[in-house]
């Protein structure tokens, strides 16, 4: 700011006339110059230390208003997803797992059963068959059904 422009704002001021936007304007700039003329030095002193204490902190509030760093985005990012991760796992060790707990033998069995139960006949008649057989073997989808709407 120009001393001449200066000057203006303090005639402004002295006649009442600034709005507070100007006043800010005048008080950072009376606060910037390093020599000051007296009548200048008095204008500064009837402006007083609230108005220039408004300039300091809308400085500092200036240099606080920058965007947040990549790092700490970055950051941000890989703690959300793994908040995300560790509630999702925490979902899914909840889950009932009720379908029966078969030993090696056991499955062994089962699949030799299912297996040599629908190789005989035609095509078709292995897939009826087949199609039994899983209708006996409980699913998931059955399981969840049947506790959803057993336990009303």
């Amino acid at each position: 700011m120009t001393n001449k422009e200066i000057q203006q704002l303090i005639d402004k001021y002295l006649e009442g006339e600034t709005t507070p936007v100007e006043e800010q304007q005048l008080a950072r700039a009376l606060q910037l110059c390093q020599e000051l003329p007296a009548d200048w030095q008095a204008v500064r002193l009837m402006l007083g230390e609230l108005t220039l204490g408004e300039v300091a902190y809308d400085d500092i509030m200036a240099q606080r208003r920058h965007k947040p760093s990549a790092l700490l985005i970055a950051l941000r990012t890989v703690l959300s997803a793994a908040a995300i991760y560790l509630v999702g796992l925490f979902l899914w060790l909840q889950q009932d797992t009720a379908a029966p707990v078969h030993t090696v033998a056991q499955q062994q069995d089962i699949r030799e059963a299912g297996s040599t139960r629908c190789s005989e006949g035609t095509p078709l008649e292995q897939y009826l068959c087949y199609m039994e057989y899983k209708k006996e073997q409980p699913n998931t989808f059955s399981k969840l059904r049947q506790q959803f709407y057993g336990n009303k």
